[in-house]
């Protein structure tokens, strides 16, 4: 068997957004560098033939010293135990890790200069190509050599998927999956994809959550392959996540009650995480708060008193805190009535639906839509909480927010609106 550990975005220099002001302190134990420890660690306990960086291993280009003795460190433990790293470089370490490759003797650059490139590790190939420079509107895809037992050979890309007027790479589906290897292990989204097929492709997301909308879990992919057949299987090691928990208000009597109520949401979020190998240190909530509230007058600002008010808690070996808190009541529970009326409301309820259910076949395409115009928002001051290289939780979770905003409004100016 053949045993790899293919690491996402790390991002060494970049410290974790949107932590609880009492957690600041803890911040060098949440980020990147943590992140990067934990994958070293678990590389040298299972024995693993090889690790792969997907690129984005560092956050800026002038990061040499930053990310130096984190990454050298690692590296040269696994050097240690005969482990080979292979990186290929993304838009974010275009300049710097090869520079990094050349002062860590251990650190194997795929791909220098945009030409793929192809190194052996086990019974498997690992073929990779790096950013010649930080944008790249071409697809790389385009230039793949021709591939010699495919069954073989991974593919390790840094690259935007599906986006066509992208600098950075853009690639299509179509040509992942036309491309004969067995698998492509991918970095640039944060977000990672379900990699549990015969024959995985995706992204395999970041290391560690960066920001609040890294939602879910976070980690590295274990990729094992035993005759002849792939299997990836992610490893949530990261120290920092977000988890979106949902809260129904309906039996709350009043606003002091939301208290308890999130104690309660963040114990039964915890105890699905009890049975886990990997728990992170650190869990930031994200609460959407649902059903009929009997305080709707109220309840935004025991929302806000909620966040401004909270401090982090333990629950086992968990720390808490309260990131977010989401208003979607009264309409909400309304969606499919609402959705069958032909006006602006039923519209609105209609694109709701659509965004809450990722497999709906008109999900992407709204979100692809979105994306170009929360990007042009983001660059103004009033949307500064708005990051310009959102994610695609991201852009769902902004038009959810204004979908369901506008759906409110609507409501209350019908006759007879409370």
């Amino acid at each position: 068997m053949t045993t790899l550990l293919a690491i996402g975005d790390i991002h060494l220099g970049r410290s974790p957004a949107a932590l609880h002001p009492d957690l600041q302190t803890q911040r060098p134990g949440l980020g990147p560098e943590a992140a990067w420890r934990r994958c070293v660690n678990e590389a040298l306990e299972r024995g693993v033939d090889g690790v792969l960086l997907a690129g984005d291993v560092v956050e800026r280009s002038r990061d040499l010293l930053v990310a130096y003795g984190d990454l050298k460190q690692g590296i040269d433990q696994l050097a240690a135990a005969g482990i080979p790293v292979l990186a290929v470089a993304g838009n974010h370490d275009t300049l710097v890790l090869p520079r990094l490759a050349a002062e860590i003797d251990a650190l194997h650059l795929l791909g220098a200069g945009g030409r793929w490139q192809k190194k052996s590790l086990g019974k498997l190939s690992v073929l990779g190509w790096s950013f010649p420079r930080p944008h790249v509107r071409h697809n790389p895809l385009h230039e793949l050599p021709r591939i010699e037992r495919p069954e073989r050979v991974i593919g390790l890309l840094h690259c935007d998927r599906d986006q066509s007027d992208s600098p950075y790479a853009p690639v299509t589906s179509q040509d992942l999956e036309a491309a004969g290897t067995a698998a492509w292990l991918l970095g640039h989204i944060h977000q990672p994809d379900r990699l549990d097929g015969e024959r995985p492709i995706g992204y395999l997301g970041s290391a560690t959550a960066l920001r609040a909308s890294d939602t879910g879990p976070r980690g590295p992919w274990l990729i094992e392959f035993n005759d002849g057949q792939l299997a990836a299987t992610q490893l949530p090691l990261a120290p920092l996540r977000f988890d979106t928990v949902q809260i129904d208000v309906s039996p709350l009597e009043a606003p002091e009650d939301l208290a308890e109520a999130t104690l309660a949401a963040g114990r039964a979020h915890i105890e699905t995480l009890q049975n886990e190998r990997f728990v992170p240190d650190v869990i930031g909530l994200r609460l959407t708060l649902t059903g009929r509230c009997r305080f709707e007058s109220a309840l935004t600002q025991a929302a806000d008193d909620l966040i401004a008010g909270s401090r982090p808690w333990k629950e086992g070996s968990i720390r808490l805190f309260v990131q977010k808190v989401v208003v979607a009541t009264g309409a909400a529970a309304d969606l499919e009535r609402l959705a069958r009326q032909e006006d602006p409301c039923g519209l609105l309820a209609r694109r709701i639906l659509v965004l809450q259910d990722s497999a709906h076949p008109e999900h992407q395409d709204l979100i692809a839509r979105a994306r170009p115009h929360l990007a042009e928002a983001a660059g103004q001051k009033e949307f500064r909480e708005l990051a310009a290289d959102l994610d695609d939780e991201g852009v769902r979770y902004w038009l959810l927010q204004a979908a369901r905003t506008t759906l409110n409004d609507l409501l209350a100016q019908k006759p007879g609106a409370p």
